[in-house]
C-alpha cells in the first residue's frame, strides 16, 4: 500500500529539480543570466535536497515500520547503486571537470542503507539526528573528503555528512504523521503522484532530455 502524501510530497520535489535543472541548463546556454551562488537559486536546490532525503525517510519508517523487510531492501539498493553509478559514468563522460562522485542518489544509497538500521530503534534514531545538528550546525565541524569537497568541484555534491540527519528526521516523523487522519485518508493527486511513483526513472532521465532540447533549440537560434 502506498502513500499518496508521500508520493505527492516527493512528487513535489521531483517538479522543484525540473525547474531547477532548465533553469541551470539555460544558464549554460545563456539565454539567462542567474547567479546560482546566493539568494534564491542557491537555497533552492538545497530544498529540494532536503525534500527528496526526508522521503526517503519516511518512506523508509512506511515501508519497515512492522520489520526489515531485507528483499525489498536489497532491490532497492542495487537500483539505487545501477543508477548512482550510472550518474557517475554520465557526468564524468560530459563533464570530466566537474563530475557527480557522490550527488544525491549517492546520497540516498548510503543513507538509505544507514536509515534501515536504526528505522525501528527510535532512541538510537533520536540521538543521531541531534548529534549531527550539533557537530555540523553549532560546532560548524566538516569532515575531510566527507563533508566538503577538497579541490574537487561536482556539479551536484550531497555528502552523507551532515545530510543523514533529514533521512533521520523523516524516519522519526513517519509515526506522527502516520497518526494523523488527513495524512492517511488523504486523496491521490494524480500528477503528482505520478511523478512521486517514478521520481528515479524521471530523475535519471530528465536531465538529458532537458539539456538536449537546449542544445538543439541552441543551435537552430
Amino acid at each position: 500500500m502506498r502513500s499518496n502524501f508521500l508520493d505527492s510530497l516527493r512528487g513535489i520535489a521531483v517538479l522543484w529539480m525540473i525547474i531547477f535543472h532548465t533553469a541551470y541548463d539555460l544558464k549554460i546556454f545563456q539565454f539567462i543570466d542567474l547567479d546560482f551562488t546566493q539568494g534564491f537559486w542557491f537555497s533552492f536546490p538545497r530544498v529540494i535536497a532536503f525534500t527528496f532525503l526526508f522521503c526517503v525517510g519516511l518512506s523508509l519508517y512506511y515501508t519497515h515500520a512492522s520489520g526489515i523487510k531485507w528483499k525489498s531492501l536489497q532491490q532497492r539498493t542495487f537500483k539505487l547503486a545501477f543508477s548512482a553509478g550510472a550518474v557517475s559514468l554520465g557526468t564524468y563522460l560530459l563533464f570530466p571537470t566537474q563530475w557527480i562522485f557522490f550527488g544525491t542518489l549517492h546520497c540516498i544509497l548510503i543513507g538509505s542503507i544507514l536509515g534501515a538500521l536504526v528505522v525501528n530503534r527510535r532512541t538510537i534514531a533520536f540521538v543521531i539526528l541531534i548529534l549531527l545538528l550539533t557537530l555540523q550546525y553549532g560546532f560548524g565541524l566538516d569532515l575531510k573528503w566527507v563533508s566538503r569537497i577538497i579541490h574537487k568541484p561536482s556539479m551536484d555534491f550531497i555528502p552523507i555528512y551532515p545530510w543523514f540527519w533529514t533521512i533521520v528526521l523523516g524516519i522519526l516523523t513517519g509515526p506522527y504523521l502516520s497518526r494523523i487522519s488527513w495524512f492517511i485518508k488523504m486523496r491521490p493527486l494524480p500528477f503528482l503522484n505520478y511523478l512521486g511513483q517514478h521520481s528515479l526513472l524521471i530523475y535519471l532521465i530528465h536531465q538529458p532530455v532537458i539539456f538536449g532540447l537546449i542544445w538543439a533549440f541552441s543551435k537552430l537560434s
